[in-house]
C-alpha cells in the first residue's frame, strides 16, 4: 500500500469497517436509492457534530464512503444531515484535547485525510447543506464535489472565535477576502451570501430541498459513469496544478500552532474560555465565546 502514514492508516480504518458497519452505523444514516448513496450525518441532538477517534463520526464517514466507492451500484453520493443543522462543526464535548503542537499536527494531519475521503471518492459527492453548517462542519461541506444549500442554512467559521483555524481552502472557492473576512471576524452568512461569494452553487426553499437534492443525483447518476469518474479527476487534478494540494500541506504547521495555542483564547470580556468551560460548563462557555456576535455585522438585503 502506498501513500502516507495517516493515508495508509485512514485506507485501513475504511477497509476495517466498511465491510461490516454497513447499515449498522451508530451516527450516520446509510440508504440506496435509484444509484444514489444517501448519508446522513444523525446526532440532531448535538446538531451532527463530528467527533473523532475509532468510534466517532469521522471514522463512520470514512466507512461509509468507502462503502459507496466500492458499490458498482452507486453512480453518486449525497451527505447531508438530520435535523436542523447540516453540522455545527468539531464536537467540543466529547474530544479530547491534544496537548502542544506535534499532538495537534497529528490530529490535524489525521483530520485532513478523513475529509480527503470526501473528494477521493471516485464517485461525485453533493453536499447538500440542510440547516448550520458551521466550523469543521463547513470545512467538510468544502471538499464534496458540489454543494446545494436550503434556504435555512447558515454558514461559518464559528470556531474561530475560540482560536480555531482550517481556512486552508478557501481561497479556492471563495477568495482572499472573503476567507479572511469569515475568519477574522467569526460572522455567520445566510444561504444566499453563501451563493453570492461562490461558496454553494444554488439555494433550494427549505420545503423543496429533498426533492431538488433527490432530482440532481439521480440526473448525475443517468450520465455515463466512467466518463463522471475520470472528468472529476481531470477538475481535482487542475485544483492540485492551481496549488490546493501544495496549500493543504503547508497549512497543517501552521493550524497545528493555532490549535495548541487556541487553549489561552479569551472571550471578549477578557476570560480564558478555558476557564469559563470549566467554571461555567459548556452553556456558560458557548455563551462567553459568542457574546460579541449575537448582531451580525452584513446586513441581509430585503
Amino acid at each position: 500500500m502506498t501513500g502516507t502514514q495517516p493515508q495508509r492508516d485512514a485506507a485501513a480504518r475504511a477497509e476495517a469497517t466498511s465491510s461490516t458497519m454497513a447499515g449498522r452505523f451508530a451516527h450516520l444514516r446509510y440508504e440506496t436509492e435509484n444509484r444514489v448513496a444517501t448519508i446522513t450525518l444523525n446526532r440532531p441532538e448535538r446538531l451532527n457534530a463530528l467527533s473523532h477517534g475509532p468510534t466517532g463520526v469521522h471514522a463512520e464517514l470514512v466507512a461509509a464512503l468507502a462503502v459507496a466507492d466500492k458499490d458498482p451500484e452507486v453512480r453518486c453520493v449525497v451527505l447531508t444531515g438530520a435535523g436542523r443543522a447540516f453540522s455545527s462543526g468539531g464536537d467540543l464535548q466529547a474530544d479530547p484535547p491534544h496537548e502542544g503542537p506535534l499532538a495537534w499536527f497529528r490530529f490535524m494531519e489525521e483530520e485532513d485525510h478523513d475529509f480527503a475521503a470526501l473528494r477521493d471518492c471516485r464517485k461525485p459527492v453533493i453536499a447538500a447543506v440542510n440547516g448550520l453548517c458551521y466550523g469543521a462542519g463547513l470545512i467538510l461541506a468544502a471538499h464534496a464535489d458540489i454543494r446545494i444549500a436550503s434556504s435555512a442554512a447558515r454558514f461559518g467559521f464559528i470556531e474561530s472565535r475560540m482560536g480555531g483555524t482550517g481556512i486552508e481552502v478557501f481561497p479556492f472557492l471563495i477568495g482572499i477576502e472573503w476567507s479572511k473576512f469569515l475568519m477574522f471576524t467569526g460572522e455567520l452568512i445566510s444561504a444566499e451570501k453563501a451563493k453570492e461569494i461562490g461558496l454553494v452553487l444554488e439555494v433550494v426553499d427549505e420545503d423543496r430541498f429533498a426533492e431538488r437534492i433527490r432530482d440532481l443525483a439521480q440526473r448525475i447518476a443517468a450520465m455515463p459513469w466512467q466518463g463522471v469518474q475520470l472528468n472529476k479527476r481531470v477538475i481535482d487534478t487542475a485544483a492540485d496544478m492551481m496549488g490546493l494540494h501544495n496549500q493543504k500541506v503547508a497549512a497543517r504547521g501552521i493550524n497545528a500552532l493555532v490549535g495548541s495555542s487556541s487553549k489561552d483564547a479569551e472571550a471578549a470580556d477578557g476570560r480564558r474560555l478555558t476557564d469559563v468551560l470549566a467554571q461555567e460548563g459548556f452553556k456558560g462557555f458557548l455563551r462567553a465565546r459568542d457574546a460579541a456576535f449575537r448582531t451580525p455585522w452584513l446586513e441581509e438585503k430585503k
